[in-house]
């Protein structure tokens, strides 16, 4: 195998005969270096294929702003959440935040978080604080809907972005595979063997999920016999114990998937029991659901390390703004068994009758 070469600033400065300082100022079009000099260094550098190592021009770019190390080792998480609630009391935040400490834990960075409310809301004042602090990895992460129209302005930082937050912002993210998890569960309830589930969950989360969870579930049923398709439940807000119920003896499902919605409450007034008249498995399980429910652990601290990953191969990169391609780094989930969800009874196959003995 031919090994890879790799030419140095050293190498230019002694063709040049100059010093390796004035070659890296040359090739950063430094203005005390006169033009002339930095054309005859670019020339040379193209002719003997130079390439810069990205992980280091990154750490001297931070260098550089601050005359030192700097905050080369601070990722700032941006959060918009807002209101009465802090995220750090949402299961879902919380396992990610913790995937995110983790993973920069593991990768020698710190995790600096910056709400936008104590800038209220002003996003250029708070990239100003970042810039004048020389933090350049920034990882786009909790905030509500209404936040929606908060655009973070990407010039000059490595950003990623975490799931569905901040959503107009054009960033590479990581996310929760909503698709495969609920083909997953299904799998897995049908294997079970339930044969109508049906789908619950909230309009606003499933348009979050970029209704992939719905597509999911209208998609799975394709292979099922027409009487075994249910319509999936996706309601608005606020949606009442009637509605739940109408739309229950429209379906008459054996078993329900169902992210954020009291269903056990619904069921329990019509006196239906959970599981002995229903199965139920959860999309995304909660702490308290954990115990005894079947479902799908969404690895959501392992989505919080990926998007963590994002901004440190970008700052690795020395790759700032945003792309014309943003990519997506979708984590799988986990399905376990649940005492919410029992095998049920199949009646058993028909038995093949013995062929008849021949008369003699």
């Amino acid at each position: 195998m031919k090994q890879i070469q790799t030419v140095r600033m050293a190498e230019i400065a002694q063709q040049l005969g100059v010093a390796s300082s004035t070659i890296s100022r040359a090739l950063r079009d430094d203005p005390r270096i006169s033009g002339d000099l930095r054309s005859r260094v670019r020339t040379v550098a193209d002719k003997l294929g130079y390439a810069p190592n990205p992980l280091v021009s990154a750490l001297m770019a931070n260098r550089r702003r601050r005359g030192g190390a700097g905050a080369v080792d601070v990722i700032a998480l941006i959060t918009n959440y807002g209101g009465r609630e802090d995220w750090r009391k949402k299961d879902v935040c919380r396992w990610e935040y913790e995937g995110i400490q983790r993973r920069a834990r593991a990768l020698g960075f710190r995790i600096e978080v910056f709400a936008l409310a104590d800038y209220r809301g002003d996003v250029t004042r708070l990239s100003a604080t970042l810039r004048a602090r020389a933090i350049r990895g920034v990882l786009l992460g909790f905030s509500r809907d209404e936040a929606a129209g908060v655009a973070f302005d990407c010039e000059g930082f490595c950003v990623g972005g975490l799931s569905a937050y901040f959503p107009d912002v054009n960033a590479d993210r990581a996310n929760f595979h909503g698709f495969y998890n609920v083909r997953l569960a299904l799998d897995h309830m049908h294997r079970l063997g339930y044969r109508r589930p049906a789908l619950i969950v909230p309009e606003l989360n499933n348009r979050v999920s970029n209704n992939l969870w719905s597509g999911a579930f209208l998609d799975w049923q394709r292979k099922l016999p027409k009487r075994d398709r249910c319509e999936p439940f996706i309601p608005p807000e606020n949606v009442t114990a009637t509605e739940f119920s109408d739309w229950l003896y429209r379906n008459a499902p054996d078993s329900l998937l169902v992210y954020k919605m009291p269903v056990r409450t619904f069921l329990a007034k019509r006196g239906v029991r959970v599981p002995d008249d229903i199965g139920v498995a959860y999309l995304y399980r909660t702490s308290d659901e954990k115990g005894d429910a079947a479902g799908i652990d969404g690895n959501l601290d392992f989505v919080g390390a990926a998007a963590l990953d994002l901004v440190v191969e970008r700052l690795y990169g020395n790759s700032t703004g945003t792309g014309e391609h943003p990519k997506e780094v979708l984590i799988k989930g986990t399905w376990y068994e649940g005492a919410t969800l029992p095998p049920k009874n199949l009646p058993a196959p028909p038995r093949s009758r013995a062929p008849a003995k021949a008369k003699r």
